[in-house]
């Protein structure tokens, strides 16, 4: 049986540059990812003081209103380093949509709308209705505050869009003194 996890996060920067930067290669963002091929990126997932490398796909970015989105899904896999097998019941597999919505004037928004199954059939789906779902939150919260911090830092090495309106300290354009003339 299928869980629904949604959460969200609010991202500081110019809105027109993070969905530039969102838009962009998932792995300037993912965190710490390293591309394993087309549209398939390879990352640590940490529940709580676990982690867990995945494979995560993600897929070409669309519009809906002012929010951008893409698909998101995820599959634990062996880490390599001896760990029990066991481990990866307390990962489950994700498939969702991250998104990111924009205002203006205003902070934007990441949101991962996801589903998860709980692992280990019916006993599984007791145990995550117990203690496990605090785990997948726990999981995806982490996640989100990652992409968040990455696409924030994205943002300001993209640049602003549009260049900002500057002035000086008493509220007058830079190039006129307080009588409207040119300075020099």
């Amino acid at each position: 049986m299928a869980r629904s996890i949604r959460t969200f996060l609010p991202v500081v920067g110019e809105p027109a540059v993070l969905a530039k930067a969102f838009e962009g290669d998932p792995s300037r963002w993912l965190p710490a990812a390293r591309q394993e091929g087309p549209d398939r990126w390879r990352f640590v997932a940490h529940a709580g003081t676990l982690s867990r490398p995945v494979i995560a796909s993600v897929g070409s970015p669309w519009r809906a209103g002012r929010a951008r989105w893409r698909s998101l899904a995820w599959e634990p896999i062996d880490a390599g380093d001896g760990a029990p097998a066991t481990l990866d019941r307390f990962l489950p597999s994700l498939d969702g949509e991250l998104g990111i919505h924009l205002r203006r004037g205003g902070p934007a928004t990441l949101m991962l709308d996801a589903r998860y199954d709980p692992p280990g059939g019916a006993l599984g789906a007791a145990v995550d209705a117990v203690a496990l779902s605090r785990v997948a939150r726990g999981t995806v919260e982490r996640f989100l505050a990652d992409v968040v911090a990455r696409l924030s830092a994205e943002a300001v090495l993209l640049g602003p869009v549009t260049p900002p309106k500057t002035t000086s300290p008493t509220g007058d354009l830079p190039d006129h003194d307080r009588t409207g003339a040119v300075r020099s």
